[in-house]
């Protein structure tokens, strides 16, 4: 009795030993996601999606949906689906660019922190005599400004400043060695400018009331990667940015949910770093309060493809927020996007890209692009999919409180 005592006090101390369980932050894999589900569930809940889906190929679309469940310890556990996902099919990324370019540039300030260089820090490039040098913009941001801008209004020139901090070399072989291999990041949008100057990052000035206080200097290099779409009929010069939607779809997750990526695919961050980059994916353009911008032209929805179609007119209750990125150039629009619920608890991924032009890419049509036709899909298949996941039963309810930010402040 007492041997069969001690087995079972013995069992039960050793049961608070027992450690938790490992964290497994993926069901299956992005690189091997659920290939028919989507499909089939469309097909069945989306009927006013049919004449996109089944012109797939013409449309040139691709769609990754990601469930999110929490285990006990409010972990996310991810399950990938897509449709017609093919990293080998280059679109035009347009500004998707900027989320893996905003995520180096904090790297880069992290990494200067010895000079006394911040977020708030402003700098300017230097400007030059000719070419495209002679025509950069002076006015001095921080990295936080560019970010704001960048996230908030997908605003250009600000990327050109990302681009000279960073460097494109730099940025495409960072990107390259995390396991991002479809990245490129060729020219400037801001800005037209050679080939061989956009091999060229100019020299960068930090500035403190309005004294330099530290330069990078400017680096020139024939030594950028080959193009990973090099001859695709889609590519629209030798050296256009490139991006294809899985590895922008796993970058927003390694943004919004680093330990749920690999740790090589994840982004040296400070937990003020991640938090500045989600608030402005989330904000809206009236929230920013950017006397620079026109809100009548840069409204709530114009960056917001799920659930808004990019609408001046559709509103989203306070609960909803849209952590996400946008394209939109050449005919294709792009959407990478984490979607929650607070009130209902809801949460999900979601990145999608169209085409809506016709022939040659070079050749936008004379009457322009049909960006309604893209917008409208692109707004519905995000209530499609909402819907499905405010109905779908969850393990755990997810405590999202992480993601509420005051959006009140500067």
């Amino acid at each position: 009795m007492r041997g069969t005592l001690f087995v079972w006090l013995g069992f039960t101390f050793s049961i608070g030993f027992i450690p938790p369980q490992p964290y497994r932050p993926q069901v299956n894999s992005l690189s091997a996601p659920d290939t028919v589900w989507l499909g089939r569930f469309l097909a069945e809940k989306a009927p006013h999606l049919q004449s996109y889906l089944r012109a797939a190929k013409a449309y040139h679309i691709q769609i990754i949906y990601t469930q999110v469940n929490r285990d006990a310890q409010n972990r996310p556990i991810l399950r990938h689906y897509a449709f017609r996902l093919d990293t080998t099919e280059y679109f035009y990324p347009a500004s998707l660019v900027k989320l893996p370019l905003c995520a180096l540039a904090l790297e880069r300030i992290e990494r200067l922190k010895a000079q006394g260089i911040t977020v708030k820090t402003p700098f300017v490039l230097e400007a030059e005599s000719k070419g495209c040098f002679a025509q950069i913009q002076r006015e001095p941001y921080s990295a936080a400004d560019c970010i704001r801008r960048q996230m908030v209004f997908s605003d250009n020139p600000t990327f050109d400043y990302f681009y000279a901090l960073v460097g494109p070399v730099h940025a495409t072989y960072t990107l390259r060695q995390r396991g991002y291999t479809s990245a490129y990041i060729g020219h400037r949008l801001g800005r037209s400018c050679s080939a061989q100057e956009n091999l060229c990052a100019e020299q960068v000035v930090f500035l403190r009331e309005n004294t330099p206080l530290f330069s990078l200097p400017k680096t020139c290099s024939e030594n950028m990667p080959s193009h990973p779409y090099e001859k695709h009929p889609y590519l629209l010069m030798p050296n256009a940015n490139a991006l294809s939607l899985k590895d922008a779809h796993t970058m927003l997750i390694s943004l919004i949910f680093p330990k749920a990526v690999r740790p090589s695919e994840r982004f040296q961050l400070s937990a003020d770093a991640y938090h500045l980059l989600r608030r402005y994916l989330s904000m809206y353009p009236s929230e920013a309060r950017d006397p620079d911008y026109d809100l009548k032209e840069y409204h709530d929805g114009v960056r917001k493809y799920f659930l808004m179609g990019g609408s001046d007119t559709v509103r989203l209750p306070s609960r909803i927020r849209i952590f996400n990125k946008v394209g939109l150039a050449y005919g294709y629009l792009s959407d990478v996007a984490y979607i929650v619920d607070f009130d209902l608890g809801v949460e999900f991924f979601l990145s999608s890209v169209i085409y809506v032009g016709e022939g040659n890419l070079n050749s936008p049509p004379v009457s322009g692009y049909p960006w309604k036709r893209g917008l409208y899909f692109l707004k519905e298949l995000g209530w499609v999919l909402y819907k499905y996941e405010t109905a779908r039963k969850r393990p755990q309810r997810p405590d999202l409180s992480g993601f509420k930010y005051d959006y009140r402040r500067p």
